[in-house]
């Protein structure tokens, strides 16, 4: 896939400031593993309550193969700063289970040394 992040903002303006920091900490998870096939981000707004602060909802969808599906979802209110620290937050938990997600499976396909030994030297000896 050319490109798999999608970013949508839903009942909220557009913002390209928060843009940026999406396509930057993209770039970032990039580095993880190369092999994303999907990214969506929704920024959305939940409420309309003028009382108290309105709600939005900052969501990420990830997906990689041979990985479980990872899906963040925090809230926040609606200013530009609290939307871009609770996105760099969803990025950055979202770092850390694929990093997770990575060793786990690179833990399961290591072979202990002792065994390759000892299946090397059995077969030798039955020659």
């Amino acid at each position: 896939m050319q490109n798999p992040l999608e970013i949508t903002f839903h009942n909220i303006e557009h913002n390209d400031k928060i843009q940026e920091t999406i396509l930057h900490k993209f770039e970032k998870i990039k580095a993880v593993s190369s092999d994303i096939t999907k990214c969506h981000v929704i920024i959305e707004k939940l409420s309309k309550h003028h009382q108290s602060a309105n709600k939005s909802c900052v969501r990420l969808d990830l997906k990689v193969p041979h990985i479980s599906d990872i899906v963040i979802s925090e809230k926040c209110t609606e200013s530009e700063a609290d939307l871009s620290s609770t996105v760099i937050k969803v990025f950055k938990r979202a770092k850390s289970l694929l990093r997770e997600e990575i060793g786990r499976i690179r833990a399961n396909h290591r072979q202990p040394k002792g065994d390759r030994f000892a299946e090397e030297t059995s077969s030798d000896e039955e020659e």
